[in-house]
């Protein structure tokens, strides 16, 4: 099931961001929001983590919303330049 992980390193901040996400995604008609879980302690350092499942609603006549990022840099693929030949020299022990 998709989800949502929310975290931070104040417990309040989290708690009040997840509460504005859980109000947005309930009052778009496009999405229905499942279980929303207890704040959970972080693993290291302060703060915590709740997680929200979203689902896509299907009574929505068929239609499907599509995000994507576009805030985030292509990989780029440049070439290597080749190591020069070798001259068949050791390395003193």
């Amino acid at each position: 099931m998709p989800q949502i992980r929310l975290m931070g390193s104040n417990d309040d901040d989290v708690r009040r961001t997840a509460d504005a996400v859980v109000r947005a995604l309930s009052a778009w008609p496009e999405t229905r929001v499942g279980d929303v879980s207890n704040p959970v302690p972080n693993r290291r350092g302060s703060g915590c983590r709740i997680y929200i499942e979203v689902l896509a609603d299907v009574a929505t006549d068929g239609v499907e919303v599509t995000v994507e990022r576009d805030d985030q840099a292509q990989p780029r693929r440049t070439a290597r330049a080749e190591l020069p030949a070798g001259r068949g020299r050791r390395l003193p022990r």
